[in-house]
């Protein structure tokens, strides 16, 4: 693998790693656009034993569409999953800033605590994020119900104007079906799980608002909430989530109104039935409570307080995307040019369609896209379009001749499920070709040995 940067990715440039974690690690990248410059977007590439289990990956693909449907400011734009040489990645929306997880630990160690604003201003708008997620429908009406299940300070994203941003819908999903066969993927987000998660029963929407009340206690005290108890057991912190008392936040935090406190530990009842019904009902509480202290508290502010703590932050102890941005423009929604490497993207499930018939194309030739209209990737998966989207690629993007290429994809798509993977022939024959010189070497020993030459 190669470490030095800038480094080349199927057709993006890797520009340099914003992070790592046990499923995945994140680069910032180039991207090309639809007017043909190039875009800085967030490049998330998962590690490759994730291609290994074929029902993650599946789980993979469906959590992407999900991710796929957000259109909020504060969630993070998922535009792209694809797979190169068996890895797949994500391709996300760049977000200029920190995260929460950074600003939290920085405090903790310099023994200082956020302002309460900024905090509520902060779980304002995470909460409002969370809730768009919570009550997404389909194009039916029918309700999603979609849980983000990995609600920690590390999946939130201050950025230098002053926006939130949620990232990683789903991944905890994912994570939750491999974690038996790549360790460590969730270890240090068990602390912020809700008991009904950590005692592995059916969760919905208000386990996420108990994650969010820990990262609200934790931000208004500055002390970890279940992160200390048993710090080399998971099993040891599952029992602490589920069981340990939970001290009053404001006796922690002098200063800290009482009604504040309240909202926080409304959202950490353990009886899921006493919490806030819903995230939007936790955000209303936020709102008022900010309208009622501090009015004037708004993203500007919360832009300065960010500032003023990355500058008080001893040198090298934050992440170099939180220092410096090449000056390149952000990817915007609709700037972004699925590639050949997708696997889903947002262009076939949301494209425009064409009303306007064209004639069928002449021999040889490639039938054209109506104006306008952005074709289905070649990579997407047909099981996952829907009737009209098939219809559509046959008719726009299926040659009368067909290409070598294209005749390549198709096999490799017609492909029956049981057959190995390219990674899987490769280590089969560099297996065998070991047996076989090993073999053949006991062989030649063995021989010369009968004939007494050794």
């Amino acid at each position: 693998m190669r470490h030095e940067f800038p480094q080349p990715f199927g057709p993006y440039e890797l520009l340099r790693r914003l992070g790592r974690g046990g499923m995945a690690e994140v680069f910032l990248a180039k991207a090309p656009s639809t007017h043909g410059d190039a875009k800085l977007v967030a490049l998330k590439r998962m590690h490759a034993q994730l291609s290994e289990d074929q029902s993650a990956v599946e789980m993979l693909v469906q959590e992407a569409r999900l991710a796929m449907r957000f259109h909020h400011v504060n969630i993070a734009e998922t535009f792209e999953l694809g797979c190169q040489d068996g890895t797949y990645f994500f391709i996300m929306e760049y977000v200029d800033g920190v995260d929460l997880g950074t600003l939290a630990t920085s405090c903790e160690n310099r023994g200082v605590r956020m302002d309460p604003a900024m905090v509520a201003f902060v779980a304002l708008g995470m909460a409002r994020g969370l809730g768009y997620a919570h009550e997404l429908a389909d194009e039916t009406g029918k309700h999603l119900g979609i849980v983000h299940r990995d609600v920690s300070p590390q999946n939130v994203l201050v950025n230098r104007r002053g926006e939130v941003k949620i990232i990683d819908f789903g991944v905890a999903k994912v994570a939750a079906r491999i974690q038996q066969t790549m360790a460590g993927i969730i270890k240090g987000k068990y602390a912020y799980m809700s008991p009904e998660q950590a005692s592995a029963e059916t969760v919905d929407a208000r386990s996420d608002v108990f994650s969010l009340g820990v990262c609200l206690w934790e931000m208004m005290t500055g002390k970890p909430l279940f992160r200390t108890h048993g710090s080399n057991s998971p099993f040891a912190v599952l029992r602490a989530v589920r069981e340990e008392p939970i001290a009053k936040a404001h006796n922690l935090a002098p200063g800290l109104s009482l009604e504040l406190s309240g909202i926080i530990h409304k959202a950490l009842e353990r009886d899921k039935g006493r919490r806030f019904h819903s995230m939007n009902e936790m955000a209303d509480e936020l709102q008022r409570w900010l309208a009622r202290h501090r009015p004037d508290y708004g993203t500007r502010q919360l832009a300065e307080d960010v500032q003023r703590l990355v500058a008080a932050a001893p040198v090298g102890s934050l992440p170099q995307n939180a220092i410096a941005t090449p000056p390149i423009g952000k990817m915007r929604g609709e700037e972004y040019q699925p590639s050949q490497l997708s696997v889903v993207a947002q262009s076939p499930l949301e494209r425009p369609r064409s009303t306007v018939r064209r004639p069928p194309p002449e021999a040889g030739e490639v039938a054209a896209p109506a104006t306008g209209a952005r074709l289905p990737s070649m990579m997407f998966p047909r099981a996952y379009m829907t009737t009209e989207q098939r219809a559509d690629l046959d008719e726009a993007s299926a040659p009368t001749i067909p290409h070598p290429v294209a005749m390549g994809q198709m096999a490799a798509r017609q492909q029956p499920s049981w057959w190995p993977s390219h990674r899987v022939t490769l280590q089969f024959l560099w297996v065998g070709l070991v047996v076989l010189v090993v073999t053949l070497g006991f062989s030649v020993i063995a021989t010369l040995s009968r004939m007494g030459k050794l």
